[in-house]
């Protein structure tokens, strides 16, 4: 069996990590995966093909997959990946993202090969229902796979696809990187953090609609009652100065908010400093990997009632799950600063569920599953 994956974005950015960790496990499995993605401009210094290239995973660099749609780009494409698709004697065409669920579609009915394509929503929401897009998924996908159990429902009874095409599974995760009882630095020291002090964070883009208004003024109520809560931003932006630098100073939290920028290399050491993480809005992953690596690491989650944060934090047992007001959030905040007993149990509760839940050989091995059954049930 022969897979291609397809996506359109060179990027180190949502699902590119969950995908390039997808394909991987499929190899291992024996099955011939191939992940194909566009090049990156040279200026980029973090892209899908660098990471890749770290892993000493050869991707097929030889298409454009520009999601941004060119006409020369994609006509060039429409032209080659049929007659590699052929060449290379491809089953199935697996596609993450808009651009590449349309090219794919394409090539694979012009290829002439009976190639299926398997589409993954890597939202937290339901595909548009529109007529276009309900045609469309009806008419040239094959299979459909989702990371919730709400979302992929609500998606098959209004894309009126047969129950027997639809998949979920478990968002995964890299678990051996993600392992508290590796070593690492001693990032609390290098920050100059007082023994006493509880540190919380969080890792997201600096975006407006990331709601960092109402985490901050959450942590300002937060830091009146538990003067020893400290909290770190990870995280890059291009309005940071506007959207988290003044309304810290504005506020006065200076010494309580620390701003590490984006980590790379050190980036585990840091998000295994922390005491608990805060997850309030999903970016463009919606499995939102970033809480999944805190629960991995035993950390527990204070996550808001959005996207599939819900499905993914057990409430009470793995972190705690809030209607995100102000008041709300400096409340789950006070209990996990105070509250160590509590801290240390949702800690392990949040580590035994993703042991449970997000291995990634467990996903590989029931999106294998789903390729035999289409193959076996689909003409």
């Amino acid at each position: 069996m022969r897979i291609l994956h397809l996506f359109s974005d060179y990027r180190w950015t949502g699902p590119a990590d969950p995908v390039l960790n997808l394909v991987q496990a499929l190899r291992h499995r024996g099955i011939d995966a191939r992940l194909a993605c566009g090049s990156a401009p040279p200026e980029v210094t973090i892209s899908l093909p660098q990471k890749a290239a770290e892993r000493g995973f050869p991707l097929e660099l030889r298409f454009h997959l520009d999601r941004h749609c060119g006409l020369s780009r994609t006509l060039s494409d429409l032209w080659h990946l049929p007659r590699y698709l052929r060449a290379e004697r491809i089953d199935i065409v697996h596609t993450h993202l808009s651009h590449d669920h349309v090219m794919g579609a394409l090539c694979a009915r012009l290829a002439r090969r009976g190639i299926l394509v398997v589409r993954t929503n890597h939202k937290g929401a339901p595909a548009a229902a529109s007529r276009l897009n309900t045609g469309f998924m009806r008419c040239c996908t094959d299979a459909y796979v989702g990371f919730s159990r709400r979302v992929v429902e609500e998606d098959r009874k209004r894309l009126r696809l047969p129950e027997g095409r639809v998949c979920t599974v478990h968002p995964a995760l890299d678990l051996g990187r993600f392992d508290p009882s590796k070593p690492y630095q001693d990032i609390r020291s290098e920050l100059g953090l007082p023994a006493s002090a509880v540190l919380g964070g969080i890792v997201a883009r600096i975006q407006r609609h990331r709601r960092f208004e109402l985490l901050i003024e959450a942590i300002k109520q937060a830091s009146e009652v538990v003067p020893e809560l400290r909290f770190l931003i990870l995280g890059r932006g291009e309005r940071l100065e506007r959207n988290v630098i003044e309304p810290i100073a504005a506020l006065g939290l200076d010494r309580v908010v620390l701003l590490p920028g984006y980590r790379s290399h050190d980036y585990v050491d840091y998000l295994n400093a922390l005491d608990f993480k805060v997850f309030l809005v999903p970016g463009s992953d919606g499995t939102c990997r970033a809480a999944r690596e805190a629960m991995a690491l035993g950390k527990p989650v204070i996550a808001a009632r959005r996207g599939i944060l819900d499905e993914l934090v057990p409430n009470g047992q793995a972190g705690l799950v809030i209607e995100d007001t102000v008041d709300n959030l400096a409340a789950a905040i006070i209990e996990l600063t105070r509250n160590t007993e509590l801290r240390n149990r949702l800690g392990q509760g949040a580590r035994a569920h993703a042991l449970r839940h997000f291995r990634l050989e467990d996903q590989a091995a029931a999106i294998a599953a789903l390729y035999e059954n289409i193959r076996g049930k689909i003409p």
